[in-house]
C-alpha cells in the first residue's frame, strides 16, 4: 500500500503532497487472496480508518439461469476480501441490485466477526448505493441524485479520528446522463451540464452544508469520470484529496491496465466474462476523495481492492465484479 502526507491547509483550493513513501509501483495486489491485507496498526501509529469503495455489479444483464452471475458467489468473494484486508471500518458498495440484496447481508453477516453493519436507504431500483460500518453509526442521510436511478447514501460514524462523514454513490453513466434543465435537476445544477457533473455539484452542496463537526468527509464510488474532468475537478477544486494519486500510484493505463479501475473488455458470454481471467481495466473511474477539516493534517495510503483475476476460480468466477475498487487508509497525522 502507497503512503501520502498532505501539508496543512489543506482546505485551500489545491493541495500538494508533502512525502511519498516506497513500496512498489504496481496499483493491484496479485497475491492469491482475493483482496490485498493490510497491517493492524500499532500503539505508536496514529488513528486511522480504512474505507473501501467497489462497484459490485448488480448482474441484472447477466443470463438468467446464471442467478446475475453467481451473485451469492460473488458476494461472498466480496466479503472474505474485506477480511483478508482486515475488515476495513467503512464500505461503500454500489451497483446493488435486487439480489445483492439479498445475499450481501448473508455474506457479510460471516466474516469480521458480523460486526458490519449495513445502513441505506431509497425506493427500490435496480442499482442502489450501500454502506456498511464497524463504527457507531451518529447520523445517515439519502440522497436521490439527479436522473434515475442514481443516489448517494452518506453516514456520519464515531472513529478515533472524531466524526467521519463516508458516502458513497453511484453517478450517471451513459445508461442515463441526459443534460440538466430547469425542470429535471436541482439549482445547484446549471443547465446544460451533465447530469454526471450535476450528480457531483450535488453532493458537494450537501457536504458544505452539513460540514460542522467532521473531521474528515469521504465521497467514495464509481463516479463514472475519469481525472481532470468537471466532475472529478468539482472535488478536487473544493479541497478533495485523490487518496489514489495522492499516495503516488500510476495513473491508468489503458493499455496494461495499471492503475485502472473500470472498463474492463469482457466476453459476451453466460458470466459476462467473470469466468474469464484474461482481460484488463482501462479507466479509473472508481474513487476514494477525502476533505478533512482545519486542524487534520492529512495522510494515509491506498491501494487496488480486488483488482486482479483470483489465480483460481471459485466456482467458475475468476472476478467478483466487472470493476475493480479502491482501499486507502486515511489519518490526520503522520
Amino acid at each position: 500500500m502507497r503512503s501520502f502526507r498532505l501539508g496543512a491547509g489543506v482546505a485551500a483550493l489545491a493541495l500538494v503532497i508533502a512525502a511519498c513513501s516506497s513500496g512498489g509501483g504496481d496499483s493491484s495486489d496479485s497475491s492469491d487472496s482475493p483482496g490485498s491485507g493490510s497491517s493492524e496498526p500499532t500503539e505508536a501509529e496514529a488513528p486511522s480508518v480504512r474505507a473501501v469503495t467497489l462497484n459490485v455489479l448488480h448482474g441484472l444483464f447477466c443470463d438468467p439461469e446464471t442467478d446475475s452471475c453467481q451473485a451469492q458467489t460473488r458476494a461472498e468473494l466480496v466479503a472474505d476480501a474485506l477480511e483478508a484486508a482486515g475488515c476495513p471500518e467503512l464500505v461503500g458498495l454500489q451497483e446493488v441490485g435486487p439480489r445483492q440484496e439479498e445475499v450481501i447481508p448473508v455474506a457479510m453477516a460471516e466474516v469480521c466477526d458480523g460486526d458490519y453493519e449495513i445502513a441505506w436507504d431509497g425506493q427500490p431500483s435496480p442499482d442502489r448505493a450501500m454502506t456498511l460500518t464497524t463504527l457507531p453509526i451518529i447520523d445517515r442521510t439519502y440522497l436521490d441524485l439527479a436522473a434515475f436511478p442514481w443516489e448517494a447514501y452518506r453516514i456520519r460514524v464515531d472513529s478515533d479520528l472524531g466524526p467521519v462523514d463516508f458516502l458513497t454513490t453511484h453517478f450517471a453513466s451513459s445508461s442515463n446522463n441526459p443534460a440538466c434543465t430547469s425542470e429535471t435537476c436541482p439549482p445547484v445544477c446549471t443547465p446544460g451540464i451533465s447530469s454526471n457533473e450535476c450528480n457531483a455539484a450535488e453532493v458537494l452542496d450537501f457536504y458544505d452544508a452539513n460540514r460542522d463537526g467532521a473531521v474528515l468527509q469521504i465521497v467514495s464510488g464509481d463516479l463514472n469520470a475519469t481525472p481532470g474532468t468537471p466532475t472529478i475537478t468539482t472535488f478536487t477544486a473544493a479541497g478533495f484529496a485523490d487518496a489514489w494519486l495522492e499516495a503516488g500510484l500510476a495513473e491508468c493505463d489503458e493499455v496494461t491496465g495499471v492503475g485502472c479501475t473500470g472498463g474492463r473488455d469482457r466476453p459476451d458470454n453466460l458470466l459476462d466474462g467473470l469466468d474469464v481471467p484474461e482481460g484488463h481495466y482501462t479507466e479509473r473511474i472508481d474513487f476514494i476523495l477525502a476533505r478533512p477539516s482545519a486542524d487534520c493534517d492529512l495522510s494515509g495510503a491506498a491501494e487496488g481492492f480486488l483488482a486482479e483475476p483470483l489465480a483460481e476460480p471459485v466456482g467458475e468466477l475468476y472476478w467478483a465484479s466487472d470493476h475493480a475498487g479502491v482501499l486507502a487508509d486515511l489519518s490526520c497525522g503522520s
